[in-house]
Order: structure tokens, then sequence, then C-alpha cells
């Protein structure tokens, strides 16, 4: 394919990593539970005799960034990511930030699908750790792949060999699209490492962390894409 994403390898994700991809949106909080779980919300309503009809809701258009630094608001920015090194070419061996999207290869699986249509990689990582990092993709599909695409993370059957045979995510409806995440342990340093995916109206955000918690990552993502 035309590009891929940064290729991390590390023993917690397995093969998953060759998504880089997520750090974030899927996450881990302080207390090392992820910090996207969905919270439930009691929402009261008020019945009345005669209800004004409702005026449709103009979906929001995303707007997906052009640059790394500019994928969350200045101070989420500066909270999360902090001085820790963008896109490390030591680190990195593919291309980063923004990307010019390609067509997907002959008989591309919907992954393969995603991986093409990347508009913006983001990695942030200091090289003298091992397994620490944060990584964010955005990308944007046609609804005949996003459909295709939540397919294949839903169901643990599909690709075992690439993202490993334990994989299940957890998807859930909220955001404004379709949420889901993958988390577990890496078995040599006990961290928490988390895989989070979003796709609303053919936008695909995937957030990777490792190690590396955040709080509401994702959500701050959505402000900025969606507004």
């Amino acid at each position: 394919m035309r590009h891929a994403r940064a290729t991390w390898t590390a023993t917690t994700t397995g093969a998953l990593v060759a998504l880089t991809l997520a750090l974030t949106g899927c996450g881990t909080g302080a207390d090392g539970s992820p910090d996207e779980t969905p919270t439930a919300t009691d929402v009261a309503s008020t019945a009345s005799a005669t209800p004004a009809p409702s005026p449709s809701a103009t979906p929001a258009v995303a707007s997906i960034p052009t640059d790394c630094t500019d994928i969350v608001d200045p101070a989420t920015y500066a909270a999360t990511m902090g001085e820790t090194p963008l896109n490390d070419p030591d680190f990195f061996t593919g291309p980063t930030g923004q990307l010019q999207p390609s067509p997907a290869p002959a008989g591309a699986d919907p992954y393969e699908t995603v991986v093409a249509a990347t508009q913006l990689t983001c990695g942030w990582r200091d090289p003298r750790s091992d397994v620490t990092g944060l990584f964010v993709d955005v990308a944007t599909v046609d609804d005949a792949a996003a459909a295709s695409y939540l397919d294949w993370l839903a169901d643990p059957t599909v690709d075992t060999e690439r993202r490993g045979a334990d994989v299940v995510y957890d998807c859930s409806e909220r955001l404004g699209g379709t949420v889901c995440q993958y988390t577990t342990k890496d078995q040599q340093y006990d961290t928490d490492f988390a895989e989070t995916v979003l796709v609303r109206d053919g936008v695909v955000v995937t957030v990777r962390q490792s190690n590396y918690p955040t709080d509401d990552l994702l959500g701050a993502i959505v402000d900025r894409v969606w507004g």
C-alpha cells in the first residue's frame, strides 16, 4: 500500500501494533482503568400535553486537523502530550503527520482499507522509554467501509494472526458514533495498553496508548473534529 503507519513492536500489543494508529482516546485513567469507559447518565423528560415538533438536527461536519498539534485544544494538548516528543524520526519508520490517502489495494480487508484512507497519523513517545507511548490516527472512509470495519472489530474470529487471538473489542454507541475498545496488560512490565476506535460519519479515529494515562482524550478529539 502507498503508505503504512509507523511500526511499533511490543509484547503488549502483539500483532495489533501494526496500526500505528488511535494514544487515547482509548486510554487508561490515573487509576489504571480505561479513561474512555462510558458513564451512564439519567435524562429526565417532562411530558407536555401538546409537544412541539422538534426541529431536525443538522449533523456536525467533521473537520480533520492537518497537524498533530491541532488534534485537541491547546490546553488539553499541554496537559496530555506536554513535552513528549512528537513523531520522532528515530522511532517511527513510516510517514507521520498529514498524509495523502490512497486507494485500498485490490482485495483489501476492512483494516487495510482504513489504513489506506489515513489522513493524519501522530505519535508521542520518549525514545528513552520502552513501552510508553500515545498514538492517534484519523481516516475518512465511505459508509460501506465504515460498517465493514465495525464488523471486523466486533468479530474476534477474524484476522487472529495479525491482531492476536485474544483480542476482543467492546463496542458501544457513544460520542455520536460507535466506539470499540480493547485493553490488556503488558506481560513484561505489567503496564496498561488500550486501543480505542471511534467510527462516526465515515471518520475513523484510532487512539492507542501504552502506559500513558489520559483524561477523556477521545472526547477532546471529538470536540476538535466535530466542534
